[in-house]
């Protein structure tokens, strides 16, 4: 009875999935408090303005505050919506879990970085201060140029996190029996992977420009939000039309 309780829960934002997560766990606690570190991260670099000024340069550079937070609010929400939907605390979910967490710590350094420098590119600033090396540093630099080491670092990044959730969401479809999955479920948990490998298949391509041309590559993540629209909406409307034929009915 409790069981067939737990897996009928569904939210607004959700409706075509019963979620199989209960209480928020230790496990999920221990990452919303590493993400919400790794906010933090974003700003507490930042020492206080001492003038008017330097008030003004913060308020300035906002928008890459907010490029950064997105992002980082997009991974997170990838881990909130897995852990709702399928509930999973088995060890190979513990040891994936632990992986992310530790690669978005990592991230957020040239996440910002990046960030800042796009923005600055954008009101036409001089960005070559971004990219001085002091006369004095003991360790070299790799060879070639920043620019194109930062666009690989990135996009390491993103493959990292998001082909690590890919990991997570094809062990929940391996266990599809033990969870109980029904068609429509089983779609969607198709459609998130695919919603991945996007992110996979578009930091793939700014890698790959990234040889010719650093600025290039970072133009190539402009094709993230359209195609993950375009399929988003398409596996929406499958979803729904799924739902309907199977339960001849809308989920609301």
């Amino acid at each position: 009875m409790i069981r067939e309780h737990l897996f009928n829960k569904k939210a607004p934002s959700d409706p075509y999935f019963r979620w199989r997560g209960g209480d928020v766990s230790r496990l999920e606690g221990m990452s919303d408090g590493i993400f919400a570190f790794a906010l933090t991260l974003l700003v507490v670099s930042l020492s206080v303005p001492q003038s008017f000024y330097e008030v003004w340069l913060t308020i300035r550079d906002f928008p890459a505050f907010a490029m950064s937070f997105a992002i980082l609010i997009m991974c997170w929400y990838s881990h909130y919506i897995f852990f709702r939907r399928y509930g999973l605390e088995d060890f190979f979910t513990m040891f994936i879990n632990t992986i992310i967490l530790f690669l978005v710590l990592f991230y957020v350094f040239p996440l910002k970085f990046l960030a800042t420098l796009l923005w600055r590119q954008i009101l036409g600033d001089n960005v070559k201060d971004l990219f001085a090396v002091p006369q004095d540093a003991v360790i070299a630099m790799l060879p070639g140029t920043q620019a194109f080491w930062l666009m690989l670092f990135y996009g390491i990044g993103i493959i990292g996190i998001f082909g690590l959730y890919l990991v997570l969401k094809v062990h929940a479809l391996r266990l599809r029996d033990k969870l109980e999955l029904d068609e429509v479920e089983i779609m969607l948990t198709k459609a998130s992977i695919h919603s991945d490998l996007i992110w996979i298949g578009v930091a793939l391509l700014s890698i790959a420009f990234s040889f010719i041309s650093a600025p290039l590559a970072g133009l190539v993540y402009c094709l993230m939000g359209p195609v993950q629209g375009v399929v988003g909406g398409i596996n929406g409307s499958r979803a729904e039309k799924l739902f309907k034929k199977i339960h001849g009915e809308d989920p609301t």
